[in-house]
């Protein structure tokens, strides 16, 4: 998701990869809200191809999906099935939209590759209404194996060197995502409401439909509930849902 790019992607996402995901954020929203969904407005950024957006679209009034690349935006449209589902062409950081308009919000696996990471959530906050929620996810930059080319330490090297190292391996030529600690996510967060879903899914990924990404790691699923959410500081990706408790804009 560049600035100013709106031109197609160089690949576009698994759709069986995707609807796994959308089940998954479909099942943490539903948690979270415990009410009828049926009446409020939902914002997909960095909607792709719509996978997402349109399973959410069966729970919500409106789903508006918005994204950069017109190749994905006209899949999207292409395979569109409701009447109350919309693709935009737009900025995560400029978003078109009024302050207070949404009353959920999708961010999943956007943030590490976006200009300023501080725009994008600025602009989910000014966007989201008061007590909306957004579900985040996103790659941990302590995790140790690079989650998109899935190579050792590629994400600690500096730019230069870590482009040279993907070009090594034959998986790209330029090495562009910029991930974040855990720790530097819940600062740069800090105005949200952070509740941590990540141990939840790791404990019960069949009820998130993670099943795949838990099975290599049997262990993690024997550790006690309570131990596990002092250590998601080290966990792969995080699974928050972030909670807009004031209208003050903080930035």
């Amino acid at each position: 998701m560049k600035a100013a790019i709106p031109l197609s992607r160089p690949w576009l996402p698994d759709p069986e990869s995707r609807r796994k995901k959308a089940r998954k954020i479909e099942r943490v929203l539903l948690d979270f809200l415990g009410q009828d969904t049926k009446g409020l407005w939902c914002l997909d950024i960095g909607c792709s191809t719509g996978v997402i957006a349109a399973h959410l679209a069966i729970r919500f009034g409106h789903v508006i999906g918005i994204d950069l690349y017109k190749t994905a935006l006209e899949l999207a449209w292409k395979e569109r099935r409701s009447s109350n589902l919309t693709f935009l062409l737009g900025d995560g950081m400029r978003l078109p939209f009024r302050n207070e308009t949404f009353e959920v919000i999708v961010c999943a696996q956007v943030y590490e590759h976006v200009q300023d990471v501080r725009k994008l959530f600025a602009e989910i906050y000014r966007v989201l209404t008061r007590g909306g929620i957004c579900f985040f996810s996103g790659p941990n930059k302590l995790f140790p194996i690079e989650p998109h080319y899935f190579l050792p330490f590629l994400h600690w090297l500096p730019r230069k060197l870590a482009s040279w190292y993907l070009r090594l391996s034959g998986k790209g030529e330029h090495y562009d995502e910029v991930l974040m600690s855990y720790w530097q996510l819940r600062r740069i967060l800090s105005d949200f409401e952070i509740h941590d879903y990540t141990p939840e899914i790791i404990v019960r990924p069949d009820e998130y439909s993670c099943a795949d990404e838990v099975k290599g790691k049997p262990l993690l699923k024997r550790v006690p509930l309570p131990l596990l959410r002092k250590l998601t500081f080290l966990a792969p990706n995080c699974n928050w849902v972030l909670k807009k408790t004031s209208s003050k804009i903080p930035w």
